[in-house]
């Protein structure tokens, strides 16, 4: 009998530190001798510029391959500029409407949670790949929400709950792998299983290093459990654009091969500390909780 996955599994990877472990098929990239990719521009240095916030940052990296990034049917997530700006103050305190973004409480059994009575959504990696960080950048219109952020792979040992208003709530989870607690299962992977209002789990890739084995055990697991993820590839402003796009097309080729259908088709690229891909991020989690209503889904 097939023993169940389990993030236990994952305690064999815990002491070792990820590295690049997927090729790429070179040649759906456009070869040096017609359009070279640079791993170094003065953009990728400086970061966008504000005009930029609000774009998707596939758009940027479509010009330097031959294929689609996403077919069609891949790219369902494409919101106005207007829809967009309405996911991203949702981010913001407003008083006047009684929108007060705050740290709620944080736990280590879920089982001593009670219902919030609001939708949920939560943030999901293996150690250092950057989740206080992204959660830290998406408040960061909201100076007194402490996101305690460090360096050091497996900062985050309990579940960390953010309020957003009246509106849902965010998980700020410990990573799996390297330096993941042991109470990782009874925290982490039950409330997975367990939490009602648990919307989407975002589960978090490190851009610059691209897919790791400890990546791969974790789609796994995510697809047997038949819970519904998102990908979210993190530190895009660290890696040079082949380095990207082989990361992301390698990823694509990951998912293409599942047998299940837990993932959502779009991955989401994000930088914490340019600001690139947040407000597209952030809209798409308004939606998904039900705060704005985005047309053509």
């Amino acid at each position: 009998m097939k023993t169940p996955l389990s993030f236990c599994h994952l305690r064999q990877l815990r002491n070792r530190m990820p590295g690049n472990i997927t090729s790429i098929r070179n040649q759906t990239l456009i070869s040096s001798t017609s359009r070279p990719l640079q791993t170094d521009t003065k953009h990728d240095k400086l970061g966008v510029q504000k005009q930029d916030m609000f774009r998707n940052p596939l758009s940027r990296l479509q010009p330097y391959l031959q294929v689609p990034i996403l077919s069609d049917k891949d790219e369902v997530f494409a919101p106005t500029h207007t829809e967009i700006e309405q996911g991203w103050c949702l981010f913001r305190n407003d008083l006047q409407k009684k929108h007060e973004i705050r740290f709620h409480t944080a736990v280590v059994r879920s089982s001593k949670l009670a219902d919030f009575r609001m939708p949920e959504v939560a943030f999901l990696g293996r150690s250092n790949v950057g989740k206080s960080s992204l959660i830290q950048a998406m408040f960061s219109e909201v100076p007194n929400v402490e996101v305690r952020v460090s360096r050091k792979p497996g900062h985050t040992k309990t579940l960390n709950f953010f309020q957003v208003g009246k509106s849902f709530s965010l998980v700020d989870m410990p990573g799996y792998g390297y330096n993941m607690p042991d109470h990782f299962q009874e925290s982490v992977e039950k409330y997975l299983q367990t939490r009602r209002r648990l919307c989407r789990t975002f589960i978090l890739i490190d851009g610059q290093v691209g897919l790791t084995k400890t990546d791969e055990v974790g789609l796994k697991m995510m697809e047997e459990f038949k819970i519904p993820y998102v990908v979210v590839m993190t530190k895009i402003d660290k890696a040079g654009r082949h380095t990207l796009v082989s990361n992301l097309l390698s990823f694509l080729e990951v998912r293409n091969n599942s047998t299940g259908h837990c993932c959502f088709p779009q991955p989401f690229l994000v930088s914490s500390k340019s600001g690139e891909g947040l407000a597209l991020l952030q809209t798409f989690i308004a939606y998904i909780t039900g705060c704005i209503h985005v047309e053509g889904l």
